[in-house]
């Protein structure tokens, strides 16, 4: 009989009950995997069979991490659990999960064996991240480590924020090795140790904008304050440096978010705080201003210059149209899909450009549905959680929700949450935020259920 349940000292509040829980399962190597996430950079280059790539960190992080904790009897047991549960989005994921590694077979069919050493390599990564929310819900079991794990990812971000900008300056150097570089040199951006790819620090950094708000609201100190508004006044700029049209898309979801979460109201404050934060990067400001300019005048204006405004978009609506037609000629797809990572055999690109046209082409109406099933139903969740009674949980779950907005939008034109090898580890560091940011509602429903961890 378990007995360790009478240790538990049982309140009122499930919130603080919980917060009063010393979990029993360490997290260090959760937050080992969630460092190695936002170091992309390779250690070495190799080739099999013809193909070159590169071994990185995360790879080895996550081969530790998932081993270290498959070996302790409770997490086995939380995870055996939660793969029952189907309140939560980890079910969707779930599905997701068999329907990738059985399109593996189709991309098979249709591609033959030229790509599977890629295809498998993307294929390991991606579920290895699509795993990830399963292990924080299991291993998290306390406000403590939920509150360092936070704390954590908002660091994280900042940092390689910090870097990048200090690149965009000049500062510092571009890490990537020169053949990364070349392979994008259209737009050579400050990526920090993120991916080559100016995407990947966009979606990343708009996350960080976000959270950042977030914790201007929490901390009490005006020091932390006026450095949280420089970091986020940073972490704002650095797309900009890198002329990312996708990021800016995104705030026509974060705008919205923030006005029904009801924070607008504060953004005269938030603007004498930014200015101060301008000043406190000094003379920094107006080279700033001009690096900006410039990227402004490459990407946006001289294409409306060339094109008129259609050429803001015509490069993806042309894949858009590939795409209608190649399942107008081929309507099976609409059932088998082209297979994981095989769109090029249908198609003239590697990606939809659009993650619900990915979900679709890649696993059939039944991959979108799936996938869109995943996004409600964190949706759902997260919202739970934003009328928390803890003030830690509830300002956390509404930014994070703000941010998912922005993600949402950020979806239309791009594959920000897939196994896209330009994107790295990004679909990572989102499963990773997405599972921190609902566990308190885990726990919220195992109080409720009169279960504990032990």
């Amino acid at each position: 009989m378990n007995t360790d349940s009478a240790k538990v000292p049982v309140v009122g509040n499930p919130y603080q009950f919980y917060s009063q829980i010393k979990g029993k399962i360490k997290i260090w190597p959760l937050m080992l995997l969630l460092i190695s996430f936002f170091y992309c950079l390779p250690f070495g280059r190799y080739s099999v069979g013809g193909f070159d790539t590169d071994y990185r960190v995360y790879d080895l992080a996550i081969l530790f991490v998932f081993g270290y904790y498959f070996a302790n009897e409770t997490v086995v047991k939380e995870l055996l659990r939660l793969l029952r549960q189907k309140k939560l989005f980890t079910w969707w994921l779930k599905v997701l999960m068999i329907l990738l590694v059985l399109s593996v077979f189709v991309s098979l069919f249709f591609g033959g064996y030229d790509f599977l050493l890629p295809r498998l390599i993307r294929l390991y990564r991606f579920l290895a991240y699509l795993s990830i929310p399963f292990l924080v819900l299991a291993v998290v079991r306390s406000r403590d480590q939920y509150i360092k794990l936070f704390n954590l990812l908002f660091f994280l971000i900042s940092l390689v924020g910090v870097i990048a900008f200090l690149q965009g300056l000049n500062v510092l150097p571009n890490f990537w090795p020169e053949y990364w570089r070349a392979m994008y040199s259209e737009n050579d951006a400050p990526v920090a140790t993120l991916s080559p790819h100016h995407k990947h620090i966009g979606v990343v950094m708009l996350v960080g904008v976000c959270l950042g708000m977030g914790y201007f609201f929490l901390v009490r100190s005006v020091a932390l304050k006026l450095i949280i508004v420089v970091l986020i006044l940073i972490m704002f700029t650095v797309p900009l440096f890198a002329g990312t049209r996708t990021y800016m898309l995104g705030f026509a979801g974060v705008l919205p978010a923030l006005l029904i979460i009801g924070r607008i109201n504060l953004v005269v404050p938030l603007s004498v705080f930014l200015i101060m934060g301008w000043l406190a990067i000094g003379l920094g400001g107006e080279q700033v201003v001009e690096k900006v300019e410039r990227k402004y005048e490459k990407r946006v204006a001289s294409r409306i210059e060339r094109f008129g405004y259609e050429g803001l978009y015509r490069e993806r609506t042309v894949i858009y149209f590939d795409i209608v037609r190649a399942l107008n000629e081929h309507p099976y797809l609409l059932v088998t899909g082209t297979g994981y990572q095989n769109i090029f055999a249908f198609i003239r690109a590697n990606g939809a450009h659009n993650n619900f046209l990915q979900a679709l082409m890649e696993l059939g109406l039944a991959g979108l549905i799936v996938f869109i099933g995943f996004l409600v139903t964190f949706w759902r969740n997260i919202r739970k959680l934003m009328q928390a009674k803890d003030k830690g949980i509830s300002i956390r779950a509404q930014y994070t929700w703000v941010a998912f907005c922005g993600i949402l939008m950020t979806m239309f034109v791009g594959e920000t949450f897939w196994g896209q090898a330009a994107m790295f580890t990004l679909a990572g560091q989102l499963s990773f935020l997405f599972a921190l940011a609902v566990s308190p509602y885990y726990w919220l429903h195992r109080y409720q259920n009169k279960l504990n961890f032990f």
